[in-house]
């Protein structure tokens, strides 16, 4: 049977897509989206759902294998890679017309259509035309659409979606989810036009809501605070938070706990829309430590007079690792007299060394700081590491995922949050224009 942990890494090297906010860890294999609406007749003699799912498995089986014997992946191996997966998913579609495709047959291909620019430009098509429809399918297949051809995160163009006319009734699906996360981060601008749409969700909102628009909820308030006037936009939250608090009165469970921390998220600066532009959040920080074990300082109210760079890590997150060389240019770019980076974790009961095995550590505070020491020593950390007593995802902070990148300006108010630190020159244009400020 094919083994789906490897569909993520074959399609990143393979592609490279750009995708929305995904979790940063993904144990389970990834559900596939929901396909829009096909014919609804099939032509005879057109594979079924489960065969055509048999041979993606063994066409990802086929790729596995040949990515196992690549060695050193680089780039010149890896654009080859790239050209033969898509040779392979181009002859596996060969002769398949996807416009006859109902959406069941359409799902079970959707994995492979996006590891060739010829299928995916095929694919692209067929949901521009069903996107046509003005349902909630349609709504999923415009959403589809533009996460194929979008190269970057635009709030911008996912906040147009919400005046799609399927939006509304798709509004608890996983594409409805997801464009109410990435449009809440759009200007207020670009939001107002859809204030109607925004204010008629509130009604879906109740005890009885399914869990899936309640997962909606944190993006869903933001998009409100900045759509709609103040008054409005806080009787919506409480009726929402009311709705949350109720359903989760009612469940028990894996249930309860995701509705414990929706409650918490929403509860939050980031979700009462009191982050951009207030005081930094409570940060208690209980260890605070260079490589070199010294201690700079205690809390970050002791900062109060420098620009400050959060960067919200774990040791178990690679992303975050991968762009230490980026924190350390940005270390050696600005005096400590002027700037401070903080890389902000919490007790995570392991260490997930880079050099060495990982150590468990589940109990024992102590153990994890001095293990979380020697990783800053081996990994070559120049910067300041505190772990706080709020959770790495912090709900104030409004973090759904890790490396997380908060900029503070010289008063100790966040100017920036939800930056990567990665994007070395984004966060550098915001500490400047901190700097800048008398």
């Amino acid at each position: 049977m094919f083994d789906f942990a490897i569909l993520p890494l074959v399609t990143t090297l393979a592609l490279g897509t750009a995708t929305m906010a995904m979790p940063v860890v993904q144990d389970t294999k990834p559900a596939a989206p929901a396909a829009p609406a096909a014919p609804a007749t099939q032509a005879a003699g057109t594979p079924s759902a489960a065969e055509l799912q048999e041979k993606v498995g063994a066409l990802f089986e086929t790729l596995q294998k040949e990515y196992e014997t690549l060695g050193e992946p680089t780039q010149e191996k890896m654009v080859a890679f790239q050209a033969r997966v898509a040779e392979k998913v181009d002859a596996m579609l060969a002769g398949m017309d996807l416009a006859t495709l109902d959406a069941e047959r359409l799902a079970a291909i959707e994995p492979v259509l996006r590891l060739s620019p010829a299928a995916t430009e095929r694919y692209v098509a067929v949901l521009n035309e069903r996107a046509k429809e003005p349902t909630a399918a349609g709504f999923r297949a415009t959403v589809q659409a533009k996460m194929l051809t979008m190269t970057a995160p635009d709030p911008t163009a996912f906040a147009a979606l919400l005046g799609h006319p399927g939006f509304a009734e798709a509004v608890g699906s996983e594409e409805g989810s997801a464009v109410l996360d990435s449009a809440s981060e759009a200007s207020a601008d670009a939001l107002k036009p859809h204030a109607a749409v925004l204010e008629s969700l509130a009604a879906k909102f109740n005890a009885d809501a399914p869990l899936s628009l309640m997962a909606a909820s944190g993006g869903y308030l933001r998009a409100c605070s900045a759509a709609l006037p103040k008054d409005k936009a806080t009787a919506i939250r409480t009726q929402v938070v009311a709705a949350l608090q109720a359903k989760e009165a009612k469940v028990d469970g894996r249930e309860k706990k995701v509705l414990e921390r929706l409650i918490k998220s929403v509860n939050g600066a980031a979700g009462r829309g009191e982050l951009i532009g207030f005081a930094c959040p409570t940060l208690t920080c209980e260890w605070v430590s260079r490589a070199d074990g010294s201690a700079p300082w205690k809390s970050i109210a002791d900062l109060k007079g420098k620009v400050v760079v959060l960067d919200f890590w774990a040791t178990w997150c690679g992303p975050c690792v991968g762009s230490f060389p980026q924190v350390a240019e940005m270390r050696k770019h600005y005096p400590e007299t002027d700037v401070e980076i903080v890389g902000i974790t919490s007790v995570q009961g392991m260490v997930a060394h880079q050099k060495r095995e990982r150590v468990q550590c589940e109990g024992d505070v102590a153990k994890e700081r001095a293990e979380t020491l020697e990783f800053m020593k081996d990994m070559g950390v120049t910067w300041t590491v505190a772990m706080t007593a709020e959770d790495v995802f912090n709900n104030d902070f409004g973090i759904r995922g890790i490396p997380f990148v908060a900029v503070l300006d010289k008063e100790g108010k966040v100017f920036k949050a939800g930056l990567h630190p990665s994007d070395e020159a984004a966060i550098r244009a915001a500490v400047d224009e901190c700097l800048a400020k008398k």
